[in-house]
């Protein structure tokens, strides 16, 4: 092996160290990557969204993943069948993905085709379902309300068993706290997946009357010999009212050993990043409530740096070894 290739070895090998030491020290638990689904980006940053939903968190409704082989990503805002959420027709009144104070509008009629659009009215202000549709909004007939969307809702909005599993505003996979499904997680020293189709809403008929129907999530361990680890997580929120641009949240939260854990324990590190150990705090609303922590800039800086700095020096090698050969 040649003199520059060990360093080229090495340079490659101290960057994958200052990366993962980066991560390292911005928290001990990283987001990794979407199990089954689209990537996009927002904002200067990698989004997720499972097969089927509508983005959720801080890029609520500009994105959707059509289920597919390959799945179809679609940008709400551009002509498509994004709003629309994968199909070619639709009607006021309909669950929708856009934006918030966006609906979503057929761009000519009978097209099938649809695109977010500036929405004239406030849903707030719609008083009956009537109105509430026909300005694009939902109306939650279950607490007699008009919203921009559903996804701002966590399943204790459903009252009773049959519309908690029914669930038809899929709250359960695109409302409040479902940021980490359809991903993976590094935690406790194992890597933990949500895969797709294993959060939902779920009924749980021994819990506090207004706190039954709970956002159900069954975490995974990835790779593993033997019996994987498995366990079931569940949260209800309440969610207090939006006040100079800030919300108090409180959750109540409750977990379950599947399979694995031969200690008997979660590993409470596994439970913090899930959400998943009851407590409050307050938000900026529509902030996500779980959020996913990234490489720290340090550690891309100096990559970057090192990276550079090899590549010069290649340069000067291969320009010394040219001239001697003259």
């Amino acid at each position: 092996m040649h003199k520059v290739d060990v360093v080229g070895l090495w340079v490659v090998l101290l960057s994958i160290f200052l990366i993962g030491f980066g991560c390292a020290a911005t928290s001990s638990t990283a987001a990794s990557f979407i199990i089954d689904g689209c990537t996009f980006v927002f904002e200067g940053s990698s989004i997720g969204v499972s097969s089927g939903e509508c983005s959720s968190g801080i890029a609520s409704g500009y994105f959707f993943c059509e289920t597919g082989s390959p799945a179809i990503s679609w940008a709400t805002t551009d002509i498509g069948r994004g709003c629309s959420m994968g199909l070619d027709t639709y009607s006021l009144g309909d669950d929708f993905c856009c934006p918030s104070g966006m609906f979503c509008n057929e761009t000519s009629a009978g097209s099938g085709l649809f695109r977010c659009d500036p929405r004239l009215a406030v849903c707030s202000d719609q008083s009956n379902e009537v109105d509430c549709n026909n300005t694009g909004c939902i109306w939650l007939d279950l607490s007699g309300e008009c919203t921009d969307n559903a996804r701002k809702k966590d399943c204790g909005y459903y009252t009773t068993q049959a519309t908690c599993l029914a669930d038809r505003w899929d709250i359960g996979t695109s409302g409040i706290g479902t940021e980490l499904c359809g991903s993976m997680i590094d935690c406790g020293g194992k890597t933990f997946g949500v895969p797709d189709g294993e959060c939902g809403c779920q009924w749980n008929a021994t819990a506090p009357l207004g706190k039954k129907c709970q956002l159900s999530m069954n975490v995974t361990e990835m790779f593993y010999s033997g019996t994987p680890d498995k366990f079931e997580c569940s949260n209800v929120y309440e969610l207090g009212n939006c006040t100079d641009g800030i919300q108090n949240v409180t959750w109540y939260s409750s977990s379950n050993i599947i399979s694995g854990f031969g200690s008997g324990v979660i590993p409470p590190e596994c439970l913090g990043v899930l959400g998943c150990s009851s407590g409050e705090s307050t938000r900026f609303c529509g902030e996500p409530i779980i959020k996913l922590p990234g490489i720290s800039l340090f550690s891309l800086f100096a990559s970057l740096f090192i990276i550079g700095f090899y590549y010069l020096l290649l340069d000067k090698i291969k320009y010394k070894r040219g001239f001697n050969l003259l």
